[in-house]
């Protein structure tokens, strides 16, 4: 018995440290906002020479319970974020937005969704 709590101890550490370091890194929690104009643009040249146009955006979000967030987002595209369309940012405390994706309306729970029609 002592063998096999031996083997099974430290894989059950190991994998709730892996599950743990993984959340603390890459997990967040999700908040809605609806996209305005951009507040910069900037445009350069990447090493190789190609140009890029860089989009700033500082963003009011709100989670499921209406709590306020003030985000930044920076992205490099072609074509900036469509205006008024409704976005779920996945917001990590220590790194600031790691994604986004957007959403209908039907998607934002209704406490967020009382804050950004206002």
């Amino acid at each position: 018995m002592k063998k096999i709590l031996l083997f099974i101890l430290p894989f059950a550490l190991l994998t709730a440290g892996v599950w743990f370091g993984y959340d603390y890194y890459f997990g967040g929690k999700d908040y809605y906002t609806r996209v305005g104009a951009p507040d910069e643009v900037k445009t350069g040249k990447f090493s190789n020479g190609e140009k890029y146009t860089e989009y700033d955006y500082v963003q009011t979000a709100f989670n499921k319970q209406g709590e306020k967030n003030v985000q930044k987002m920076y992205e490099i595209r072609d074509k900036p974020l469509r205006i008024n369309a409704y976005l779920k940012l996945k917001v990590n405390p220590r790194k600031g937005v790691l994604s986004w994706e957007e959403v209908p309306e039907t998607a934002v729970p209704k406490k967020a969704l009382e804050q950004l029609v206002d």
